[in-house]
């Protein structure tokens, strides 16, 4: 034991300024430490502060309210967006017209064959045959994209333009 306390006091200078250069940056690091914990303290108190224009519980509560409403909202939208999908299936949107001269001797391709369908093909074709001295119109419905009636050459042509025809759709 008294061998280590020889030695100890033969270093003593030594380890005094160790431990005094240990003191040092601990007391430096206690120091930055402090002053980040008053700011730190400083922002939480304005946080908390009753007196100010709002406080964080009043923030929580109503960011919770606008984000409950939100919800609602949102529902509603896709509700409606559902409903409008579902009318647009059923709207007559595909269209085709072929324009044609029914008779050798009448121009200016003044007949014409109308395709209107929706999606499921459900729609009819209208035709209109001009003559010299009248007027003939006619129509067959589609359902399923397939006529009860016998489709002219036109009337084929016309439903391959409204297939064709490039639609916006919701997707």
């Amino acid at each position: 034991m008294t061998d280590i306390a020889t030695t100890l006091s033969h270093f003593a200078g030594w380890l005094l300024l160790i431990l005094l250069a240990i003191i040092l940056v601990i007391s430096f690091i206690l120091g930055k430490l402090w002053i980040d914990l008053r700011a730190t303290r400083n922002k939480f108190s304005q946080l908390l502060n009753e007196n100010s224009s709002q406080n964080v519980e009043q923030m929580l509560l109503e960011h919770l309210k606008d984000r409950q409403d939100l919800r609602k909202h949102l529902e509603t939208v896709d509700e409606r967006v559902t409903s409008i999908e579902r009318k647009l299936q059923r709207s007559k949107r595909h269209v085709g017209l072929v324009r044609f001269d029914a008779f050798p001797d009448i121009g200016g391709n003044q007949s014409f064959t109308l395709a209107v369908y929706d999606d499921n093909g459900d729609g009819a074709i209208v035709s209109s045959i001009v003559g010299r001295a009248d007027n003939k119109v006619y129509g067959k419905n589609l359902i399923n994209g397939k006529s009860d009636h016998n489709l002219t050459g036109e009337e084929q042509q016309a439903i391959l333009m409204a297939i064709q025809t490039p639609t916006k759709s919701a997707e």
